[in-house]
């Protein structure tokens, strides 16, 4: 099965050099490709639901309509939608932004197209791809934040169960593995996540991270 994609990005050559690429694996179809966010919104608007891409590969810095503000109105409008944004810089504070906003995953745009193209399989899978750098760097930040407000932690009502599949989904293990792991049906961890999400008032994987280590809701 295919991975859609839409690429939103300012740069016309760096958008016409990523189809090229991604034009090389048979699994990842191009859907649309879009120059600033307002213009990624009207082609989202005009497309059939079941054509819409599983993934944005978003850019951050864009005029009009940046791709953090893009990725606010794409994931209130379109949650089943995951979005990666890529960027030049490793800079945390547009990580976390881009997280708080809805995203999913972070690349950098030297990365090679190998790893563009397993960090949208990784995403498809559930995966919420970002580099060990960035990682590091995220949640340090958290941590940070899990230590000052954990006096205030707010009581979310997990059940025992949900605390282990939310633990799971911060090792960012896949939904096949938290079965295994945990030894119940995908579709029962399926179910366990949607209740966490909803109980953590997040649409994202990337967002259930930042809650569950903000809250200290996980060690």
């Amino acid at each position: 099965m295919s991975i859609r994609i839409a690429i939103v990005e300012d740069g016309h050559q760096i958008r016409k050099n990523l189809i090229t690429r991604f034009s090389f694996f048979d699994d990842i179809e191009v859907v649309f490709d879009a120059p600033n966010g307002i213009e990624c919104l009207e082609s989202l608007k005009h497309i059939r639901k079941e054509e819409l891409p599983d993934i944005l590969l978003m850019d951050i810095e864009m005029p009009g309509l940046n791709g953090i503000e893009t990725t606010a109105k794409v994931k209130k409008d379109y949650p089943g939608i995951d979005i990666m944004m890529q960027t030049v810089f490793e800079d945390r504070d547009n990580l976390f932004r881009s997280i708080q906003a809805g995203a999913s995953g972070y690349l950098l745009k030297d990365d090679p197209i190998e790893k563009y193209v397993d960090a949208l399989r990784d995403m498809k899978d559930g995966g919420a791809p970002v580099s060990p750098a960035m990682a590091q760097k995220l949640l340090d930040h958290m941590r940070h934040q899990a230590g000052e407000h954990k006096s205030g932690e707010e009581d979310f009502d997990l059940t025992s169960r949900e605390l282990d599949i939310l633990q799971c989904v911060v090792d960012d293990l896949t939904e096949a593995q938290i079965a295994d792991q945990l030894y119940i049906s995908p579709h029962t961890v399926r179910t366990h996540i949607k209740n966490v999400y909803k109980k953590l008032h997040v649409h994202s994987r990337a967002s259930v991270v930042r809650v569950a280590l903000t809250k200290g809701l996980i060690s």
